[in-house]
This record gives C-alpha cells, sequence and structure tokens, in this order.
C-alpha cells in the first residue's frame, strides 16, 4: 500500500516563506557577481603582495650589509626632517647639516694681496649739497672678481722645413704650443676633458660653454676628439701612476659594475695614499689585477670578500667594515646574531684601541694570535642555518686575512679608500649610462686616473692637464721619424 504522503504533491509542503524559482535565480546570479568581485579582489592582492616583495626586496639592498653607509638614505631624512628648522629649505645630500658644528671655531678666507686699487670718493653731502673739503677716512673693502672671458687666440705657425745635406734626411721645425694634429691648443684640450670629467658636462654642452664664454665654435663631435687627445696625451702618465703602484706595500682594491655599448663590464679601481689608477675591463676576475699589478705583486691587498682577490694573493687584508655590515644585518634577521655581531664589534674596537699604543713586533704577534683565538670561538658556535650560519661560513672562509692589519702597521682595516675612490666612477655612471666602445673605455679610465691623482697630490688639474698635453706633442714630434728623401 502506497503511503498518503507519497501521493500527495510536493507542492503542498511549500509553505508561503519558501523562495520562488526566479528569486532564486536572482539570489545566484547575485552571488555569482558577488563571487567575480572577489576574484578580482583576489588578483588585486596578489598583485599587491608582489609588489610590496619588489619593495621589500629593494628596501632590503639599501639597507643591505653590502650598502655603505654613505648610500643608507633613512637615517640621513630623518636627521633633515628633525632640524628642518635650521636647514632654510635646502635639502642636504651628504647626511650633514649647512653651517659650522656647534663648538667649531669658525674657518675665514685668507685676504689676498690686491692687484690695484682704487680711490672712491665723494665730493659733496648727498642730502644738502654741502661740498667737502677732505676724506674724515678710508674703509678698504676687497672684492674678488672674474676678468670677462677672453676669445679665442688664433695661431698661425709657419712651420719651415728642412734637408739635410749630408744624409738627405728632411725635418719639420716643432714648437710646444703648436699641436701635431688638429687645430685646438693645449689649453682647449685641458678645459675639455675637464669639463667632462671634473665638472661632468655632457660633449654637447662643453661646445655650448665654449661658445658663451670665449666665442669659440665647438661641436659635441669636436669637444670629444680634444677629450680624446688629452687622453692619449696621458696615457704615458697613467703607465708611470700603474707602475708607481705595482711597487707599492699596500693597495686598496675594489671594483662596480659599467655598461659598455650596453653589455655588462666592470670598472676597477687601484688606489694608494698618493695613486690612484682606474682599468675598464669586461671581466670581474683575478685576471684584471694579476694584469694591473703583475703577477709577482708583493703588496698586501686590501679588499672585501669576492672571490678572485684571493684567487689572485694570499696577502690580503679583508674589509671590516664589510664584516660588520653583515654581522649587524644578520642579528637584525636572526636573534643567534645578536650576541655574534655584539662579540666581533667588541673585538675590533679593542683591537683599534691596543693598535693606537706604539706595539713591538713581538707585542702586535701576539695581539694578532690572541684575537685569531677570539674569531675562532665565534666560528666554533652552534647556529641554526641562515643569515648567521652564512656570516660564520665567511668568516671562517676569511680566517687568514681578518688580521694582516695587526701585524703591518701600513695597512688598513677597512676598504674605505677604495670605496671613496668608486664614487666618482660610479657618479659618472648614472650620467653617461654606457661606454660606447673601446676607445670611450680608453678614454674614461685615462683621464679618471689622472684626474684623481693629481687631487690626491695637491696639483692643479687644468694646470697638470696642460703640462701633460704640451710635453705629449714635443715627445711626438721628437720621436717622428724624419722622412729620407730618395736618392736621384
Amino acid at each position: 500500500m502506497v503511503s498518503g504522503r507519497e501521493t500527495i504533491p510536493s507542492r503542498l509542503f511549500m509553505t508561503s516563506s519558501d523562495p520562488s524559482k526566479e528569486e532564486i535565480l536572482n539570489r545566484l546570479a547575485a552571488l555569482e557577481e558577488e563571487n567575480q568581485q572577489l576574484r578580482e579582489k583576489v588578483e588585486e592582492l596578489e598583485e599587491l603582495r608582489e609588489e610590496n616583495k619588489r619593495l621589500r626586496a629593494k628596501l632590503r639592498w639599501y639597507e643591505g650589509p653590502h650598502t655603505p653607509p654613505s648610500k643608507d638614505q633613512s637615517d640621513q631624512e630623518e636627521s633633515s626632517s628633525s632640524d628642518g628648522d635650521e636647514d632654510d629649505g635646502q635639502a642636504r645630500t651628504d647626511g650633514g647639516t649647512p653651517g659650522r658644528k656647534t663648538g667649531h671655531d669658525p674657518e675665514w678666507r685668507d685676504a689676498p694681496d690686491p692687484d690695484r686699487e682704487i680711490e672712491v670718493t665723494c665730493d659733496c653731502c648727498p642730502e644738502c649739497g654741502e661740498q667737502f673739503d677732505e676724506s674724515a677716512g678710508v674703509s678698504p673693502r676687497l672684492v674678488e672678481e672674474l676678468p670677462d672671458p677672453q676669445p679665442p687666440e688664433v695661431t698661425q705657425y709657419n712651420r719651415h722645413h728642412y734637408e739635410c745635406h749630408s744624409c738627405g734626411a728632411e725635418t719639420v721645425a716643432s714648437h710646444p704650443d703648436c699641436p701635431d694634429e688638429g687645430q685646438f691648443g693645449v689649453n682647449v684640450i685641458a678645459q675639455a676633458a675637464l669639463s667632462r670629467y671634473d665638472h661632468r658636462l655632457p660633449y654637447r654642452k662643453i661646445g655650448d660653454r665654449f661658445e658663451q664664454l670665449h666665442g669659440l665654435e665647438l661641436s659635441g663631435a669636436s669637444a670629444w676628439h680634444a677629450t680624446e687627445r688629452a687622453a692619449r696625451a696621458g696615457r704615458c702618465k697613467y703607465e708611470q701612476i700603474r707602475r708607481q703602484i705595482q711597487q707599492a706595500d699596500v693597495v686598496h682594491v675594489d671594483e662596480t659594475g659599467i655598461k659598455r655599448d650596453g653589455e655588462q663590464a666592470w670598472i676597477w679601481t687601484f688606489t694608494t695614499e698618493n695613486h690612484t689608477l682606474y682599468a675598464v675591463r669586461e671581466s670581474r676576475g683575478s685576471d684584471v689585477p694579476a694584469e694591473v699589478l703583475g703577477e709577482d705583486f708583493a703588496g698586501t691587498v686590501v679588499c672585501d670578500g669576492w672571490t678572485a682577490y684571493p684567487a689572485f694573493s694570499s696577502n690580503l687584508q679583508r674589509c671590516w667594515a664589510h664584516i660588520l655590515r653583515e654581522a649587524e644585518d644578520a642579528a637584525e634577521k636572526q636573534a643567534e646574531g645578536e650576541p655574534i655581531y655584539r662579540a666581533l664589534k667588541q673585538l675590533y674596537v679593542a683591537l683599534q684601541t691596543r693598535l693606537e699604543s706604539d706595539l713591538t713586533v713581538r707585542e702586535r704577534a701576539e695581539l694578532q694570535r690572541v684575537a685569531r683565538r677570539e674569531l675562532e670561538s665565534l666560528i666554533e658556535r652552534s647556529v641554526p642555518d641562515g643569515p648567521v650560519a652564512t656570516l660564520l661560513g665567511k668568516i671562517e672562509g676569511g680566517l687568514d686575512h681578518w688580521l694582516t692589519f695587526i701585524g703591518e702597521p701600513a695597512v688598513s682595516p677597512t676598504n674605505n679608500a677604495a670605496e671613496n675612490a668608486l664614487r666618482e666612477p660610479v657618479v659618472l655612471r648614472k650620467l653617461i649610462g654606457t661606454l660606447r666602445n673601446d676607445r670611450g673605455m680608453f678614454v674614461h679610465e685615462t683621464l679618471l686616473s689622472l684626474l684623481a691623482t693629481c687631487r690626491q697630490q695637491g696639483r692643479n688639474p687644468y694646470e697638470e692637464f696642460k703640462r701633460i698635453a704640451r710635453d705629449n706633442e714635443m715627445i711626438s714630434q721628437a720621436q717622428a721619424v724624419p722622412a729620407v728623401a730618395s736618392s736621384g
């Protein structure tokens, strides 16, 4: 027997509160629309996560252990904002504040000797017109002014030819201010080179500057050729700098990237107390220091942890500024790194304090042994995998090179000298973007080396560049092979 409930139509069980088919379809459409909106929000969230990841990576680079303090802008921005009432609205890029520091005596320029004197007098009172009898006193005031730029001076050199009656050789007379090629003299060559590598002007702007100041028409291409001539003239001096560095007891070495025709290259710096040399190469390997310093270089190389340096020499001093930054970074990322960073920093400060006294050779050797044991005790610590383990691996890998400065007083424990030497090439890299070819690499490394060495030695770059250009003309003319007249 069939149940009566089963024979009753299902519509009889529906109440008045149940939704109709149309209502269900409308609700389904609304849910689908809401679902689509949620999907779009999820996609936006994923994009925001990717952007957040990219920004965090960029922040880690700026605040990372390999970023020198000069590039860390966070503290500078805070200090500049806190001192906003004193900086008269001018943003500082060096992390400092304008004006002398509190407690420092002011610095005054030395008063120059006047080249001429002009008597500034007045005949009558500007208020009532009464005539003055004589001056009641004199208030001297020195004013320094530049003379108006001079127009270019065009000189025609009539170079006489001579023929030797004995051997038949032909000789052309030379003059130190008459170039062997081109129509621009040594002053133009020197100013073009300095405008490019000291004042950082584009070649087009160099031409504009010559025309505005001196009325000399100089195209961008002519400015480039003048700069190239300065580099060719200074190449002999460049090689002299290289030989001086090869004989040095201590050389600071570092490298940074640069583009050559859009491809990756490297600009290396080799700097001592009185000389700096740059070398643009497509390699970042140990073959570059071997080429520049020589494979038999006997001095100490102060460097960072790049693998090219131990592959070149075993006599190294690893940079403590780098390892301390890496230790601080590891301590921020992993709790086990805090005591290691603190111990490493305390050891470095203690060594610096101890070395301020005049230690004997034996005392330095004993201090070196004690410091090595301290480093070995750090390495023996058991830490989980992560940034701290990587840090300890780096300390262990350079164990033979962290303490060279203790035994050799002339060696610095940091590579700040080389990092400072790279600042100028880095600024130029931001301006010029890429070097075009081998000629550009040649000019770049030569003139940067000459300019940096001039500054180290306290020489006037303009006078030095003029002297180099003038000497080069005399040397090239003296080395020219005289043409021998054919026998008739």
